[in-house]
């Protein structure tokens, strides 16, 4: 019951903010030492492979977007599977206690930026979640905003609380720890993630130039 009474109150909150917040992907709570970053907790740094632009691509099944030379050069291209594909996620809801997501494939492109600093992007499709799509937004991002508890590890894990901003016309998540910038936001099924130490202008900046 508690939950649903807190659900409700989040729902409230929601509707009263100026910002639409970015629909954030289930997954496990965040762990600096094994996961890439806040948002992409259901793949480990270490599934991250190398390969090619071309086979990428391929394996994806989209088009991928890049940065022009002027901004950066891309040093490299890596691809990471969710293994398993399915995987179990715990929410906090009285309906939907526990579910199964179904994964796709992180595709990241190392780049260093005009300034000298690197920059990873991260892009994958929007997990397939059996939950109904009037509350998909509600629950998952309930769930992603929750404070940790005696029965519930936060979503975020350590990470601060992501400030809510817009990039490229759409809502999206910025989280700064005073050591560098993660950026989340999504475009239609596909989700992206930058992180960089370069300035945040300049990483707003950058990802305006996303072609």
């Amino acid at each position: 019951m508690f939950a649903v009474i807190r659900f409700s109150m989040f729902l409230a909150v929601l509707a009263c903010v100026s910002t639409a917040l970015a629909q954030v992907p289930p997954g496990d709570s965040y762990n600096p030492k094994h996961h890439p970053n806040p948002i992409v907790t259901y793949v480990r740094n270490p599934d991250f492979k190398v390969t090619t632009f071309a086979a990428a691509q391929k394996r994806a099944g989209f088009e991928l977007l890049g940065l022009s030379e002027k901004e950066a050069r891309r040093i490299s291209i890596a691809l990471a599977d969710p293994m398993p594909p399915t995987q179990k996620i715990d929410l906090p809801n009285d309906d939907y206690p526990q579910i199964k997501v179904e994964f796709y494939p992180v595709i990241r492109q190392n780049y260093v930026l005009t300034d000298g600093l690197d920059m990873t992007l991260d892009v994958f499709r929007f997990p397939k979640v059996p939950l109904p799509l009037n509350n998909l937004t509600g629950i998952l991002n309930y769930a992603a905003f929750l404070p940790g508890g005696k029965y519930w590890k936060p979503r975020f894990g350590p990470a601060t609380t992501p400030e809510q901003t817009m990039v490229r016309g759409v809502a999206a998540l910025l989280f700064d720890d005073n050591h560098e910038f993660v950026l989340f936001w999504r475009e239609g099924e596909l989700c992206y993630v930058a992180k960089s130490k370069t300035s945040r202008a300049n990483l707003f900046r950058v990802i305006e130039d996303l072609l």
